[in-house]
């Protein structure tokens, strides 16, 4: 059976970006820079997407076209194909397809809050506001809502297994009728609402939330020196543009054998730092700071992203005019950035039992999404599951993978033989000097990061022994050997079966 291709460019290029904007350009991004130095966070933020994100992504959707005209899709399939697929090849492959499936268990649930905030704001369920200059009296309502909500709660399951659905039903449409055909109507609804939703955040109270926006990025240069400040840069880039998990790659295996990879990535990090830099950070910071002043910003950054996106702001919205009506207009566009990042995610299991294992596509897509569900209501009922998930797969694992990355993609492959590929149908003509330069920086980079990390968080996360932080790690071994499975198993399957 042919594989399929992208439909259209503009279907390609908004569903590219749909898989790098989630929930992480709208509500980590502006907690970061308001937590990490404001204007200063992005000093080593864009060495971050010069030095690791742009060449990254320009090597996943490089070799993503390569393999894809090989018949392969996932990790598994486009790394063996660099080692005549060998098992340990394979296995290694498998590794990258890992990766997202176990960040989209746990984060399919959290997509789920936001489908559930959207509807139960649209149905005028939510807590109604307190009028207070103190922003924890403010948000207590919210806070006390969201802790009910996420127990989990009856509703909460209910949207989990909605959320499901919908993502189960996108995949088994395929890439065009399916994910691409979502992305072109997401992505640019997703835009507009995000665009409403930063005037209503920069307008409030006389304009205030401009000087919101003045705030965060007013560089606190003292930062710069401190190296939490840098990891958490880089760590901000690899998650946004989701890089090191394959998810790129693997879309780019549909494209067509004469697109303009680097356009095509060149656009897909372009639009996603416009989501980023521009929409996300105008809208829960400067709404925050125009309603609760300065003081309290730091301190709502503190408290992480889940208190910002789903107690800070509808704290904000309920208590302006058509309250309800702007609160579910922010959770679906949350849900639309988060819907489009899932699909993404669950795509490289689909590739490789659909490329590799010779499975139908409803089957590929099936056995998917059981997995996913697996980890999504282990996510909604097991204690400390996501944030453990979230260091190995989301952290850890991505750092390592990228590494990978380059070391396979362009000294296994050979600077030569990627240069070239990289230049195919290429709109402008990079040169060898600058491959090299990113071929030797960028690992050594990628090698810092992972001993600082190293030293800075893994005896902290291995020091934790609680049950559900025993459970996740059992999880996350279980999907490791699963797919490891799945890739050594396929390689008898491709190798006996007819070739794409």
């Amino acid at each position: 059976m042919k594989r399929e291709t992208w439909q259209t460019k503009i279907g390609l290029i908004f569903a590219a970006a749909g898989n790098a904007i989630g929930l992480g350009n709208l509500l980590r991004f502006p907690s970061k820079v308001a937590l990490y130095g404001g204007g200063a966070f992005m000093i080593p933020y864009f060495v971050a997407l010069f030095l690791l994100g742009i060449p990254l992504m320009l090597i996943e959707w490089v070799i993503g076209r390569y393999a894809g005209a090989k018949g392969h899709g996932s990790m598994t399939g486009i790394i063996g194909s660099f080692f005549n697929h060998s098992y340990g090849s394979r296995v290694i492959g498998s590794i990258g397809v890992s990766i997202p499936v176990l960040i989209v268990c746990y984060y399919i649930y959290i997509e789920s809050w936001t489908l559930g905030f959207a509807f139960l704001s649209l149905l005028g369920q939510m807590p109604e506001p307190v009028q207070s200059p103190d922003y924890k009296t403010a948000m207590e309502p919210y806070v006390s809502f969201f802790k009910d909500y996420t127990k989990p709660s009856l509703t909460a399951i209910v949207f989990l297994v909605i959320t499901l659905a919908i993502n189960w039903v996108i995949l088994q449409r395929g890439i065009v009728k399916g994910i691409e055909l979502t992305a072109k109507y997401g992505l640019p609804l997703l835009i507009l609402m995000g665009i409403f939703l930063g005037f209503v955040s920069l307008s409030m109270n006389g304009w205030k939330g401009v000087e919101g926006l003045l705030f965060i990025y007013t560089p606190d240069f003292s930062k710069l020196s401190d190296p939490q400040v840098w990891l958490e840069a880089s760590g901000q880039i690899f998650f946004t543009l989701s890089l090191g998990m394959g998810a790129i790659a693997t879309y780019a295996s549909y494209v067509k054998k004469n697109e303009d990879v680097v356009k095509a990535g060149l656009w897909t990090a372009g639009l996603n730092e416009f989501v980023e830099v521009v929409i996300g950070a105008s809208i829960a910071i400067p709404a925050a700071f125009a309603v609760f002043g300065a003081l309290a910003v730091p301190e709502l950054a503190k408290e992480g992203t889940f208190r910002i996106g789903f107690m800070t702001m509808p704290a904000i919205l309920m208590s302006l005019p058509f309250g309800s009506l702007l609160s579910t207009v922010w959770f679906f566009l949350l849900f639309i950035a988060a819907l489009t990042s899932s699909l993404a995610l669950t795509q490289p299991l689909v590739a490789l039992l659909e490329d590799e294992m010779r499975w139908s596509h409803s089957k590929a897509v099936n056995v998917s999404m059981l997995l996913v569900s697996a980890g999504a209501f282990l996510s909604a009922f097991v204690p400390g599951f996501i944030d453990d998930v979230d260091f190995w797969a989301g952290t850890l694992m991505l750092l390592f993978f990228g590494l990978l990355e380059i070391i396979i993609f362009v000294w296994v492959f050979g600077v030569n033989n990627f240069h070239k590929e990289l230049n195919t149908n290429s709109f402008i003509r990079i040169s060898k000097a600058l491959v090299y330069f990113f071929a030797v920086v960028s690992p050594v980079f990628l090698v810092i990061l992972l001993y600082f990390w190293g030293v800075t968080k893994l005896p902290q996360v291995l020091s934790q022994t609680e049950p559900g932080v025993l459970v996740a790690r059992a999880f996350v071994i279980f999907v490791l050997v699963l797919i490891a499975f799945f890739s050594v198993e396929s390689r008898r399957r491709y190798l006996a079966g007819p070739h794409m």
